[in-house]
């Protein structure tokens, strides 16, 4: 198999071990493979970043799926609590003393509403490099699968890092078609009916393929808002 030489840590852990805001770990890893499933792999992380995301899996049904021959693109805790913040800042314009927390989460969204909002991220079989390219492939959820996604990657420049010199670096980007999908004009994106409101929603992978003993797994950016949510106002 072909290998892309990566951002080089000494053990998987230091893969997650961004703060929020940090932005961009790597584009995948020197040695990907782990000797867990997908559920116990993101159970096991020792800085416990993804405690959230596996509360929200338990509650939606979905241990079993993503345990499953699957690619899972995981939101982490940060994720989860930028959609509890959009969700709080709504609620605040009417009432200012409003909160929207993970109690209020699972109050309101019933367990279908979770698998729903969570299956988005899950689909069908192993979504390695090597079938990734530039331009992106549509895909569709393997748990909502009227939902379309681009998932694609970008090339990044050679750069130093600790003493290495990374090449030909692969950033996987997650991206959710709103519409139609976008085009390109003049270098920008653009929806077909020229709607800006229709505009496709990316979000990049801080780590990026991982195989665990059933799938593959890619860490989406602390930035990105579960489920993609924005603010309605």
């Amino acid at each position: 198999m072909k290998r892309y030489i990566f951002i080089i840590f000494a053990a998987v852990a230091i893969f997650f071990g961004c703060k929020k805001g940090d932005g961009i770990i790597d584009g995948g890893l020197s040695n990907p493979k782990v000797n867990f499933n997908t559920y116990d792999f993101l159970k096991s992380h020792p800085k416990k970043v993804f405690d959230t995301t596996l509360m929200v899996i338990d509650k939606a049904g979905l241990k079993d799926i993503i345990n499953g021959d699957v690619t899972f693109f995981v939101p982490n805790n940060y994720s989860i609590n930028n959609f509890l913040n959009i969700k709080r800042d709504e609620a605040r314009q009417i009432d200012e003393n409003k909160k929207y927390t993970l109690d209020s989460l699972f109050k309101y969204f019933t367990p279908a509403m979770l698998r729903d909002s969570l299956g988005i991220y899950v689909f069908k079989g192993k979504i390695s490099y090597e079938q990734l390219t530039e331009d992106g492939q549509i895909y569709h959820s393997a748990v909502a699968p009227a939902e379309s996604f681009v998932i694609s990657y970008t090339k990044t420049p050679g750069y130093l890092v600790d003493g290495i010199i990374t090449t030909d670096a692969r950033l996987v980007y997650f991206i959710k078609v709103i519409g139609d999908r976008d085009i390109m004009v003049n270098g920008k994106r653009e929806d077909p009916t020229g709607d800006a409101d229709l505009l496709d929603r990316s979000t990049v992978c801080q780590t990026s393929g991982i195989q665990t003993t059933n799938g593959i797994v890619h860490v989406l950016s602390n930035s990105h808002p579960w489920t993609f949510k924005v603010k309605d106002f």
